[in-house]
């Protein structure tokens, strides 16, 4: 089972990356309390995107993101590694801009594991 690669430009879409880091608490009587990660993956990264374009690509686009919310694909989000990622269930928003212009939003979620 090939993975696929996300080959189109790809550009931060207004929102702050966002960390969600899961962690174990104990807390005892005297005060004292520990801390540890939730697994080897405890941090999940969620990045918002977005891309304005030629309709006829925007609409390729649209259609392998909402492929891809099940299956994982490759792809370097700035400011973040390359690695597997997802897209977040109904976050894929086309905006019309004008005749033939269009922009899509949407937001990938790192994918952990063997082809996620």
């Amino acid at each position: 089972m090939a993975v696929e690669t996300y080959k189109w430009p790809v550009q931060l879409g207004g929102g702050a990356i966002e960390y969600d880091q899961t962690i174990r608490t104990a807390q005892f009587g005297d005060g004292y309390e520990q801390v540890a990660e939730n697994g080897i993956n405890s941090t999940a990264i969620q990045v918002p995107m977005k891309y304005t374009g030629k309709d006829d690509e925007v609409n390729e686009i649209r259609a392998f993101l909402l492929a891809h919310t099940i299956k994982a694909f490759i792809i370097t989000p700035p400011g973040e590694e390359k690695g597997l990622y997802r897209v977040v269930a109904n976050s894929v928003r086309k905006n019309q801009i004008s005749g033939n212009i269009a922009e899509l939003v949407f937001t990938i979620k790192r994918a952990y594991g063997a082809f996620a």
